[in-house]
């Protein structure tokens, strides 16, 4: 079986490689974006998308197109060559998705691969788009194979927006390889609370009124969001922190006591990188109880709190502080969760497995 990942424009092959090397992405990453190619082995073949290099016109071109179509068309036309030679192409966001869609309906192969295509941000921004816009996302989704997301609450909402449509949840998972053991922490005479992202769904007011109410603890946030900034400007005790590199990232972890992943309400598990990341480094996790996440992990692996409910969070973050060996049994708990079903291995296997599927039918 021979795969085509057709991904975002500064996500093909060599330029990621390049950058991973490099150390410049931060988080713990793949050598090649996403881990799709942990899915390689003798029976199967994994061919990334690559970036054409580009001059201002090239560019101004590309972004006039995905201005007008709301995806990425050209990119995936630049790479339509060895899309086209495979059995089947995977997709990590409705950008790639629709814009593979359109290019089968334009080309027509005789031979057309299978796509399992994924949709991130697609079904909680619905409601957003231009009526023409709709029309012309269902109209491409008519000819998609299989749609993949990656919360409970996008794969109910899609089964309902596209009844014809096989739509299936994937848990996405991250390198989990090095593992650190966990940690009791809140062993310091100062409590640290860290926070981080840059997704439009962190609830940084709600994380900024936790620590008005706990002036004794330390909260930084890692964040280049202009709303963090704006939370945080007023609150003596909230730090904004910056990690210019991959080790700096990992510092922060390293320090931290306890991450908080504080949300607004969401429907694709807005969060989970950072829910990962943490667990993997052996820190203990709070989280807005929103976006699917207990499909992830529950309450035994994560502390969970009432959304946009800053009371609930400040007393969450005082029980870890009054209990740390409760959190280090979560913690425990989630690892283990990670080790046998959340990290990029089986996120991978999953997509094996609907693609043998779409390929046997």
């Amino acid at each position: 079986m021979k795969v085509f990942v057709q991904l975002a424009y500064g996500f093909g092959s060599k330029t990621w490689r390049e950058r991973w090397e490099a150390g410049r992405i931060l988080g713990l990453n793949e050598e090649q974006a996403y881990g799709y190619s942990r899915a390689a082995s003798d029976d199967i073949e994994i061919v990334y998308s690559e970036d054409q290099r580009e001059n201002p016109l090239n560019k101004a071109l590309r972004y006039g197109a995905r201005l007008v179509l709301g995806f990425d068309f050209v990119h995936a036309w630049r790479n339509r060559k060895q899309m086209l030679a495979s059995d089947v192409v995977w997709t990590h966001t409705e950008s790639q998705t629709l814009a593979v869609l359109l290019l089968f309906r334009i080309l027509k192969p005789v031979r057309r691969p299978k796509l399992l295509g994924q949709a991130v941000w697609l079904i909680d921004r619905w409601r957003k788009q231009p009526f023409w816009r709709k029309w012309f996302f269902r109209r491409l989704m008519k000819d998609l194979d299989l749609l993949t997301v990656l919360s409970v609450f996008n794969r109910d909402d899609g089964r309902r927006m596209f009844p014809d449509l096989r739509v299936e949840r994937v848990h996405f998972g991250i390198r989990a390889d090095d593992m650190k053991p966990a940690r009791k922490t809140c062993q310091g005479k100062k409590l640290k609370v860290l926070s981080l992202g840059n997704d439009e769904h962190r609830d940084w007011k709600t994380f900024c009124a936790a620590a008005n109410a706990l002036p004794d603890v330390e909260f930084s946030i890692a964040s280049s969001s202009p709303a963090a900034f704006e939370a945080a400007k007023n609150v003596p005790n909230v730090t904004l922190v910056r990690a210019k590199n991959n080790a700096e990232l990992i510092g922060l972890y390293s320090d931290a006591d306890i991450v908080v992943v504080p949300l607004q309400s969401n429907r694709h598990a807005s969060g989970i990188t950072v829910v990962e990341e943490a667990i993997i480094l052996g820190v203990p996790v709070i989280s807005s109880d929103c976006g699917g996440l207990t499909d992830y992990f529950g309450s035994d692996s994560v502390l969970y709190v009432p959304e946009r409910n800053p009371t609930a969070l400040a007393e969450a973050i005082s029980a870890v502080r009054t209990n740390p060996s409760g959190a280090l049994q979560r913690t425990e708990a989630a690892q283990e969760r990670v080790k046998n079903a959340i990290n990029s291995v089986a996120y991978a296997r999953k997509h094996v497995e609907l693609s043998k599927e779409l390929l046997d039918a």
